[in-house]
């Protein structure tokens, strides 16, 4: 195992985590959810795209003929992640929006049964067990007024956007490199932000120049620029660079540690701190999600085996 890659998927981690108190204290600074999207969206479209055009021209080129993937990665996987994510910030807390959005591994385990005929082994199944009965107590059905359907909602789609960003990154290949997948959908991602700006689905409105994270003060421009530049770009590049050195399984597994990343810093920079029954729950989606990988990987691996050869 590359003890580089699993510091880089942990750098991954802790840059995706950043994402939420980052967006959160320009959403305080009464921007829309929309500015904040087109802004970050964009931003990061412009940087991945001349990286991906340096490190990959050949590839850039070629991706006209993976328009489709493209598309779907960029509208669903990023645009559609980032959108409801952020919309789910007005009603959840950063840790608990995002330990729902982190499902999405059992919602991908869901579409290979039900659609693929994959049915999970034991092993899974009871991770997914575990990983749900822990989401129930992050989210809180059973306390007072804990319960937010509407944040619910759009957390909710923010897991399944996450799901489709699971399948539809394993679709590289030779001719379609992960830094240019990254490029042209981020750039997908852009132009579908700025159009539900216009369609007033998520309206573009600029708030104050100042920023708020918890009882500090800095400029939106800088909480923005770091949202571009380290929630995403520096995020991504990470990914994908600990992802080639270790494998997508392992990876998916140390990411995991951005759940934790991010209850700390929502904790540290905007002063959210989660109840011990919420960071009980978050102990049991880990876990839960971990087991269910376990499964997965168990099973692809006695099914790969050679068959014992004939006496």
């Amino acid at each position: 195992m590359s003890r580089a890659g699993v510091w880089l998927t942990v750098a991954s981690g802790l840059a995706f985590a950043s994402s939420g108190p980052l967006a959160k204290s320009v959403l305080a600074a009464e921007w829309s959810p929309g500015a904040v999207l087109a802004v970050r969206l964009t931003g990061a479209a412009a940087v991945m795209l001349v990286l991906a055009a340096s490190a990959e021209p050949d590839g850039l080129r070629g991706s006209v003929r993976h328009l489709r993937t493209i598309g779907a990665f960029g509208v669903i996987a990023v645009a559609g992640v980032q959108a409801t994510f952020l919309l789910s910030l007005e009603y959840f807390q950063v840790g608990v929006s995002l330990m729902i959005q982190f499902l999405a591994p059992i919602a991908v385990i869901g579409w290979d049964w039900a659609v693929r005929g994959r049915r999970p082994s034991n092993a899974t199944l009871l991770g997914a067990i575990v990983a749900l009965a822990g989401a129930a107590l992050v989210i809180d059905v059973l306390g007072a007024g804990g319960l937010s359907l509407p944040g619910l909602g759009w957390a909710a789609l923010s897991m399944l956007c996450n799901a489709a960003f699971f399948l539809l990154s394993a679709r590289t290949s030779d001719s379609l490199r992960p830094v240019v997948l990254l490029g042209t959908g981020l750039t997908v991602a852009a132009v579908t932000s700025w159009l539900l700006g216009a369609l007033t689905v998520l309206p573009f409105h600029i708030g104050s120049a100042t920023a708020a994270m918890g009882e500090r003060r800095l400029p939106a421009w800088a909480a923005l620029a770091l949202l571009i530049l380290l929630s995403t770009v520096v995020a991504y590049l990470c990914g994908v660079a600990g992802a080639a050195r270790i494998g997508a399984t392992l990876m998916s597994l140390i990411l995991l540690s951005e759940v934790l990343f991010a209850v700390a810093l929502s904790w540290l920079l905007l002063g959210e701190a989660v109840t011990p029954v919420q960071m009980f729950g978050a102990v049991l989606v880990i876990g839960g999600i971990a087991l269910a990988r376990y499964g997965a990987d168990q099973r692809v691996t006695r099914r790969t085996q050679p068959a014992p050869a004939a006496r």
